[in-house]
């Protein structure tokens, strides 16, 4: 992965006028983890990498300032001018946490050392402020998202087999919680 240009440039966004911005998510993906639950025990569940018959394409919008986020903040991420990606945060005061609720890098900037800016500004916010982690959510098909998370030092924190549809380990797609914890969340 390459180190990104000097020229970049992170801003936060004024909730008044970036409120209800669509962010557009598209990715594509040959693997995804499968659920492995053993049935003698109630506590056993695998994540196991499986590529997937053929190439998967997703697709699905995110919003900037949702209403039911507790204390949001945006972040644009800009390039010699270029937007190039974004942030939003949420505070979740009452467990102490700072969640990722939105992380997006455009295409054409995938792969450069843009993604770990923003998760650096994360974790900037988080250790001035004092959370005990960082949480974010992300979906079992994108390994892609996975592989950069764990890179950052993410691990797996919970399992949500129901999160979207009763269908969710039928369709690949079982929402993942990951959490990260540096030296300022130990006690």
């Amino acid at each position: 992965m390459s180190v990104p240009p000097p020229l970049s440039e992170i801003r936060e966004l004024p909730e008044a006028t970036w409120k209800g911005f669509v962010l557009d998510f598209k990715y594509s993906t040959s693997e995804y983890y499968d659920i492995d639950r053993r049935t003698d025990t109630p506590f056993s569940i695998r994540l196991v990498r499986k590529p997937f018959e053929n190439t998967q394409i997703k697709h699905f919008e995110g919003h900037l300032y949702s209403d039911y986020l507790d204390d949001p903040t945006a972040f644009v991420l800009y390039e010699n001018g270029e937007i190039v990606g974004f942030l939003e945060i949420e505070r979740e005061k009452w467990h102490n946490r700072l969640r990722i609720t939105e992380l997006l890098i455009l295409p054409g900037y995938r792969n450069m050392g843009y993604g770990k800016l923003l998760m650096e500004k994360a974790k900037s916010i988080s250790k001035t402020e004092g959370f005990r982690e960082i949480v974010l959510e992300t979906q079992t098909c994108n390994t892609m998202a996975i592989d950069f998370y764990f890179s950052q030092g993410f691990q797996v924190n919970g399992i949500d087999l129901s999160s979207y549809t009763n269908e969710d380990i039928q369709a690949k797609e079982v929402r993942l919680e990951l959490a990260y914890q540096d030296e300022f969340g130990k006690n």
